[in-house]
């Protein structure tokens, strides 16, 4: 289960920094979300949760002001 940890952690990753739009992200990750429960059931809630904390985490390190 780390790895499916760290796969979903990636995705909402890769939402938060490719998808601009703060909504559509959080679409893709309730479409995703809702698809693995079809596959996994009570997991989806899990995946959920790792799929904001990489979105929260991208928003977070693109928003940050560059200091040089």
């Amino acid at each position: 289960m780390l790895f499916y940890t760290i796969v979903f952690v990636i995705i909402g990753f890769a939402l938060g920094a490719f998808i601009k739009d703060s909504r559509s992200a959080i679409i893709a990750i309730v479409a995703i979300s809702v698809v693995w429960a079809l596959v996994w059931g009570p997991w989806a809630v899990a995946a959920f949760i790792e799929l904001l904390a990489g979105y929260y985490i991208a928003k977070n390190v693109s928003d940050k002001p560059k200091q040089s």
